[in-house]
């Protein structure tokens, strides 16, 4: 996972706006968007791979 802070965040609480995309062979990446109540604060991206069960 990476993860990149453009300012620290204010307050008690953090959002995240998460968006995940995976192709036919199951890998993927998970982008997340970080946000506390005054706006955005930076960004959270991961690579994944989905199995079936």
């Amino acid at each position: 996972m990476s993860l990149h802070l453009h300012r620290q965040p204010e307050g008690r609480w953090v959002g995240l706006d998460t968006t995940v995309i995976f192709g036919a062979t199951g890998q993927g990446v998970t982008s997340t968007i970080l946000h506390d109540t005054n706006g955005p604060i930076g960004l959270a991206q991961q690579s994944l791979t989905v199995r079936p069960l």
